[in-house]
């Protein structure tokens, strides 16, 4: 029997990451920036589109993108418009993807009027969609919606976009440049000073009340038995609440503030657990990625995409959001495992993430969306030559 031809090989995309919205570092920015450089390894043709001065411009310079400069404010902004529809149309792009709201009007819709095949937004937020944007989507861009977890997905779907036009892609971590730590653990511990013998949990990420590390300064008050010591890796402006209460609660010897680090999973492999107390609905923490990348068992709460990623008692812990007395049950566990059991769980979190959350994992599955939509376009188009 002769076997099958191999599949065509699949031609390069031209593709144009739309990025306007994104004055400063954070986890949206940094996918858009790592997305694009696994699609220009791959052989693709990308373009980043952004404001001058703001923090994707001066990655994208650095890194030796291609960068065409929108200076669209808002989302009805288009008093630019000509310049930017006069660039998409010339460039014959063959997928345009937006990745915030303030993106989802301007660009899409001049990719529509210079007929660009696909056009795709992701929704890194896990707030609704306006009445006036799920009228407009459907009727004309059409084609997909990125969802980075499936509460994302869900929401969206709640505020009336058809379920078959939300597709649910988690963000991806780059496992193996997060894993190069550089610091011995113990020498970040002595750095912080923590005394030997304590179980050391850190909370990684903006000071800011809808992370809920007042709720876990708490909960060690209302423990004092728990040899427990908290390390806030970052800074924010709820840091001198969370100090006062330290002070409150006779908990200044057992928090350390450690502040802002660009060498994050140095920071993170010298804990023993990561927490993620959020009271809002985090989208899809990459911190909990990073954790888990590191072998950490992680504490979250049962909100936003975090449930998606941990397994409760199997590679961490979920907890209530705001439940101060449960989080309080939940690091009393924490303490009573022994260290080998905390790194057993550590590690099947490890094998979790390599296996689903991967930075290449994501990126294929982005990929293979453009694609699939890109063919589809082209069926369409050969159906209307047809007739």
């Amino acid at each position: 029997m002769t076997p099958p031809p191999p599949p065509a090989p699949r031609r390069p995309l031209k593709i144009l990451q739309v990025a306007s919205h994104f004055p400063n570092w954070g986890g949206a920015e940094i996918h858009i920036l790592n997305l694009t450089e696994r699609l220009l390894a791959r052989g693709h043709d990308v373009t980043v589109s952004c404001r001058p001065g703001y923090f994707v411009e001066r990655e994208a310079q650095q890194r030796g993108f291609k960068i065409f400069h929108a200076t669209v404010r808002k989302q009805q902004d288009w008093q630019d418009a000509r310049p930017y529809g006069r660039f998409i149309k010339e460039n014959k792009f063959d997928v345009v993807h937006s990745h915030w709201r303030a993106d989802y009007l301007v660009a899409p819709t001049l990719a529509r009027l210079a007929h660009v095949p696909v056009v795709v937004m992701s929704h890194h937020s896990p707030y609704p969609l306006q009445l006036k944007e799920v009228l407009f989507f459907p009727r004309f861009i059409r084609n997909r919606f990125i969802a980075l977890s499936e509460s994302v997905r869900q929401t969206l779907i709640r505020c009336g976009l058809r379920p078959d036009s939300v597709v649910t892609i988690h963000h991806g971590t780059d496992i193996a440049a997060f894993q190069k730590t550089t610091i011995p653990p113990e020498s970040v511990r002595a750095e912080w000073g923590i005394p030997a013998g304590r179980v050391v949990i850190g909370i990684a990420g903006r000071l800011a009340s809808e992370k809920g590390v007042t709720d876990v300064v708490r909960a060690m008050g209302n423990r004092p038995e728990l040899p427990l010591h908290l390390v806030l890796i970052g800074a924010g402006k709820l840091e001198d609440e969370i100090r006062a209460l330290c002070e409150a609660r006779d908990l200044k010897d057992h928090v350390t503030f450690a502040g802002f680090r660009t060498d994050v999973n140095n920071a993170i492999a010298a804990l023993d657990a990561l927490i993620l107390p959020s009271t809002w609905a985090e989208p899809c923490a990459a911190v909990v990625q990073q954790a888990m990348a590191l072998g950490k068992p992680v504490v979250g709460t049962n909100t936003g995409g975090t449930p998606e990623m941990i397994v409760h008692e199997e590679t961490g812990f979920i907890s209530e959001p705001g439940a101060v007395d449960r989080m309080g049950d939940v690091l009393a566990r924490l303490c009573a495992m022994t260290e080998e059991e905390r790194s057993e769980m550590g590690e099947r979190g490890r094998v979790r993430v390599e296996s689903l959350f991967t930075l290449d994992i994501m990126v294929d599955k982005i990929e293979q969306l453009y694609y699939s939509e890109w063919e589809c376009a082209r069926q369409k188009n050969k159906g209307k030559v047809a007739q």
